[in-house]
């Protein structure tokens, strides 16, 4: 071998070195991103980006980390960058799909789905996902087909046969929806969504002994799952019924929730972040940039574009860290903490001109706790916004069976002016849909006199 080949032979060990440690840090980045940790595994992926600009899988999985960080718009272009260097990516599809489905644009999630299955006619994951978009859009016939045969090809799924119960709820066969949840806790015992999937499905059809006994079977498997305790408190009534809605149930079901959010308000006509806007705007009619503002259960932000313009600092808080990722992808906060809201507010004394909170007090019964800290809260002069779903009960407020509560106007106005605030208005207002019924509610402005 002469000097040349000895140096190519040399460049190509090199070469065949460096390629083996990009990969090795690109699998370290994908198991750290399922581990949760989502801040390292970005760096990582950045890493191996900055070495191979396109490298497919790089692209792929940032695009996934960022739609969990509320970077949707970010997320679609690094899918997109994958699929153009390896067109025929099929799980870049289906997670391209994912994305629009969960951003509500229905139509491009079709697209994506249609693509995986043009490449690759039977993939499982991404017929149960267009089945589920086509169940979104009412096709419940052709989803149920879908979906049907998505179980064919992977039948040992849970979360396809819960999807399966969910389209036979919505077309009325209850009996067949029955079925599938409870094949889907056949195979996945300790799966909340199954629960509540064939606890909704026995409750419509009127079978409440059945629909009790679907609660005691999850509670037997998971006793302390706050979701099954809270939707039995909800279902049974009386002493069972707790004063507010437990943190780890508001944290868990959002967490969940989270995903598919904003685009489901979107379809229930949700009013109450413009609500609470137009409450602020009577208060203070020309913004000026100049006032303490807190989102008082934040959520995914969507009171944040609106309160911006009166806010020299923005603060949300809320009990969902998936929730506050998503509210940091809005850019328009200056601080989001998770914490419990009445502990929060009970830390900062004094601190903030503006406390608005827009559909988070439903997960509260006893309001006086909440409205004494909000007070406390509050600077001289300052305002508090909220809104509450409203009730005719014949306590203060009452735990629906849908796991909200509601509550009797007399019984916030009572609260209020007995924690020394003075009511600038309550109003009675549509806080969005519900199975094509309004949801209504009660808007509510309080000040402190100075």
């Amino acid at each position: 071998m002469n000097r040349q080949q000895r140096r190519a032979l040399e460049k190509q060990n090199r070469q065949g070195r460096s390629s083996s440690l990009l990969y090795d840090v690109l699998n370290q980045a994908i198991k750290t991103h399922q581990e949760g940790n989502l801040a390292a595994a970005e760096k990582m992926y950045r890493s191996v980006l900055r070495s191979i600009p396109n490298q497919p899988d790089a692209c792929h999985y940032l695009g996934v980390l960022f739609h969990q960080c509320g970077r949707s718009g970010e997320a679609i272009a690094s899918i997109n960058r994958a699929i153009m260097v390896s067109p025929n990516y099929t799980d870049a599809y289906n997670n391209l799909g994912n994305v629009y489905k969960e951003t509500g644009d229905l139509e491009k999630a079709t697209n994506a789905y249609r693509k995986v299955i043009e490449l690759s006619p039977n993939h499982p994951a991404a017929l149960n996902n267009w089945g589920v978009v086509l169940k979104d859009l009412g096709e419940y016939a052709e989803a149920i087909a879908v979906i049907q045969k998505a179980i064919e090809l992977e039948p040992t799924k849970a979360d396809y046969f819960q999807n399966l119960g969910n389209v036979f709820r919505l077309q009325g066969d209850l009996k067949k929806s029955a079925e599938a949840c409870r094949q889907s806790i056949a195979l996945q015992p300790y799966q909340a969504d199954a629960y509540i999937g064939l606890w909704s499905t026995l409750y419509l059809d009127c079978d409440f002994d059945e629909a009790a006994k679907v609660l005691l079977q999850w509670l037997a498997f998971d006793p302390e799952n706050a979701i099954a305790k809270h939707t039995y408190a909800a279902f049974k009534g009386g002493e069972l019924v707790p004063e507010r809605a437990s943190d780890d149930y508001v944290q868990q079901t959002f967490d969940d929730f989270a995903g598919s959010f904003d685009q489901v308000l979107k379809r229930l006509d949700y009013r109450a972040p413009d609500l609470v806007a137009q409450a602020v705007s009577r208060v203070y009619p020309t913004p000026c940039k100049d006032l303490a503002v807190l989102d008082a259960g934040c959520g995914t932000g969507l009171c944040g574009p609106l309160l911006s313009p009166y806010a020299a600092s923005l603060v949300g808080v809320d009990l969902s860290p998936k929730m506050l990722a998503k509210a940091e992808g809005r850019g328009v906060y200056d601080e989001l903490t998770a914490a419990e809201l009445v502990r929060y507010l009970g830390q900062r004394p004094v601190n903030f001109d503006l406390i608005v909170s827009a559909d988070t007090l439903v997960y509260f019964g006893e309001l006086g706790t909440f409205i004494q800290a909000a007070k406390n809260a509050l600077r001289p002069g300052g305002h508090l916004v909220f809104t509450l779903e409203k009730g005719d009960c014949d306590e203060g407020f009452k735990l629906n069976i849908h796991g909200r509560y509601s509550h009797k106007q007399e019984y916030v106005e009572s609260l209020i002016i007995s924690s020394g605030m003075q009511i600038s208005a309550i109003e009675n207002e549509k806080l969005r849909n519900e199975g094509g019924v309004p949801v209504l509610g009660i808007l509510v402005t309080a000040g402190l006199i100075l």
